[in-house]
């Protein structure tokens, strides 16, 4: 039974080669104890045929070129994808129609906060995920454990501020290394509120419903908050970004089930611009979104199916100010139509 299942394992590995995957994976995709696979990784590792680093709590695996076992072919036909609540993917339901169609089931799992939905991405827990393209790239030096392959929406946030000409407010609320973030940072700086505000950060945006300070936040969210009296900052800001959220895959996938998704993925963006509102019922059975307020989204984001090498550079730019090598951000970016 050992020896088959260090075999199983090669042969799981041998698919894998010079990527890098979060050890949890290897013990579900082969259905074996955790402490076993830990033992033959820990031989693997001995032999020179892997490397291992350890981030928090979670551990990624290293597959050197060189493992001589076949391929071993994933049975798997389910694709969990990991999405940011919020009004912005109603071109899933397209998504998921073709991907059926190919003979993959996708389980959607929605997260409140992006870093989340990226975090599990990284560690193995899902297998795609729509989130913030800032969280993407600043996560991925410590995994390398996934790639992003296609954009998405763009559009669909607001910068409020309090009402009257002379806000006094002090703080400005933000997810957490999002695209608000980054929005939040433009602002700021354009305002010229350096040193004047403090940025508090918020995991769950419902925490922010009685903010009275400024706030960066999507649909459909800021429709609360505008309805409390916060005013709209976003046209006079000029602040504008190529992409949102982007879709990334984790390595334990193979390179032709990746070129599958992006595919289908692609068709579904140009469907729904075709046609946006054939699948809200569909979203909102997933997110619990109204269909109402769906419907007001439609016009809220645009589609931007391509990952904006302007907006790359331009966050790339802001996470490696203390980052000597920034090619250290681009690098999941490397094969993709951006040019990096």
């Amino acid at each position: 039974m050992g020896r088959d299942l260090r075999r199983a394992l090669l042969e799981l590995l041998s698919s894998m080669q010079g990527k890098e995957v979060p050890q949890s994976y290897l013990h579900r995709a082969l259905n074996a104890s955790k402490s076993r696979i830990s033992e033959i990784l820990s031989e693997l590792e001995k032999e020179g045929l892997i490397e291992r680093r350890v981030i928090g709590r979670s551990k990624i695996v290293y597959v050197k070129e060189g493992l001589v076992e076949a391929p071993i072919t994933r049975s798997s036909r389910v694709l969990r994808l990991g999405i940011v609540y919020s009004s912005e993917y109603l071109f899933l339901g397209y998504f998921a129609s073709r991907m059926n169609e190919k003979g993959y089931r996708v389980e959607i799992r929605v997260y409140r906060d992006g870093l989340e939905a990226t975090r599990s991405l990284a560690e193995g827990r899902i297998e795609l995920a729509l989130s913030p393209l800032v969280g993407q790239l600043y996560m991925y030096p410590l995994y390398r454990s996934y790639r992003v392959i296609a954009g998405g929406m763009t559009g669909g946030f607001k910068i409020l501020g309090p009402s009257g000409e002379s806000p006094s407010a002090t703080l400005v609320y933000s997810s957490r290394l999002s695209t608000m973030d980054y929005v939040r940072s433009e602002y700021v700086e354009k305002a010229g509120l350096e040193g004047s505000v403090k940025t508090m950060y918020f995991k769950n945006p419902e925490a922010v419903a009685n903010a009275k300070g400024y706030v960066v936040i999507w649909h459909p969210f800021y429709r609360i908050l505008e309805e409390k009296g916060l005013r709209d900052l976003t046209g006079k800001a000029g602040i504008e970004v190529g992409n949102c959220c982007t879709l990334a895959a984790s390595n334990t996938l193979s390179d032709e089930v990746i070129a599958l998704v992006r595919d289908a993925y692609m068709a579904s963006i140009s469907e729904y611009s075709r046609n946006p509102y054939r699948f809200l019922e569909y979203y909102s059975a997933v997110t619990g979104i109204p269909v109402s307020i769906l419907r007001e989204a439609v016009s809220a984001y645009k589609p931007s199916p391509y990952i904006d090498g302007e907006t790359v550079r331009r966050i790339v730019a802001k996470l490696g100010r203390s980052v000597p090598d920034q090619a250290l951000y681009t690098e999941p970016l490397a094969n993709h139509d951006a040019g990096f």
